[in-house]
């Protein structure tokens, strides 16, 4: 069955993403939503995630459709699937599932199609995923892409940039960030430090949150609490750094984010001389 999908979605994508008339384009998603976690590296990340972008960005899929495919893919069977496992297969689910959001999202703000209330699950979907997730590896070998902090972070980037998600979502968007990246169990080597940053500058630019409280915010990663063991203190803090410095190179140059940019600087001193 993965071998007719590879070859009808390699056709496809040979012909520019044009899906032949004698392809049904409905079962063929359903197709792909059910292979969305492959462990065959090319089926699931070059043919069924790069059609799916191609689909949904060149208006291929009615706006229907487009909820039905949001609606699966944070579903049990996929962004839930094996939900708490770390170290198996499940993860690739689950990550490929929620790189669906970002797409859909995009086209609603393009067409408003989905509705306010639609919008908030999708929401209290992905956080409570952000939150559940634990299996935390990047790039698997011989498996290839996991990533579920940064493909998370995609989800949490687009959601930050609708309208409909308001001044408390927000807010909590960063203190769950702030969870993500203060761990000591694991330290982040493929830049998910720079994809959760990309999120906060979403919700900066937002504007509904004060500066002042997005200092309170940065002021209190120097406020982690070491566990007395060995590496993971050492996790904790170079995951915390990474994330800070990747904030602070991006907002120095913004004339209008001076007290962060300072308040970023104060914060790294603190913690660069914690014994």
């Amino acid at each position: 069955m993965e071998n007719n999908l590879k070859a009808i979605l390699k056709e496809i994508k040979e012909d520019n993403y044009e899906v032949p008339a004698t392809i049904d384009v409905n079962e063929l998603i359903l197709r792909m939503m059910d292979n969305i976690g492959s462990l065959d590296i090319e089926l699931r990340e070059k043919l069924i995630n790069s059609t799916m972008y191609h689909l949904i960005m060149k208006n291929k899929i009615p706006d229907k459709k487009l909820i039905e495919v949001l609606k699966m893919s944070i579903d049990k069977n996929h962004l839930f699937f094996g939900i708490g496992e770390k170290g198996t297969d499940s993860v690739f689910t689950r990550t490929f599932s929620i790189l669906l959001i970002p797409l859909i999202l995009i086209k609603h703000r393009e067409s408003n199609f989905l509705s306010k209330e639609e919008i908030k699950v999708v929401y209290v979907k992905v956080v409570d995923y952000f939150l559940k997730e634990k299996d935390l590896r990047g790039y698997v070998e011989h498996k290839g892409w996991a990533h579920s902090v940064a493909h998370a972070a995609d989800a949490l980037d687009d959601l930050a940039l609708c309208s409909e998600i308001e001044y408390k979502e927000l807010l909590y968007i960063l203190e769950i960030i702030k969870e993500k990246v203060c761990i000591s169990n694991y330290v982040y080597i493929n830049e998910e430090d720079e994809r959760l940053v990309t999120a906060v500058i979403s919700i900066m630019n937002r504007g509904l949150i004060s500066d002042k409280e997005l200092c309170k915010w940065i002021n209190s990663f120097s406020n982690y609490k070491k566990t007395g063991l060995y590496p993971e203190d050492d996790n904790l803090l170079t995951n915390v750094k990474s994330f800070l410095r990747s904030l602070y190179f991006r907002i120095i140059k913004l004339e209008n984010k001076k007290s962060l940019v300072e308040g970023i600087r104060k914060g790294l001193e603190i913690i660069s001389n914690f014994n």
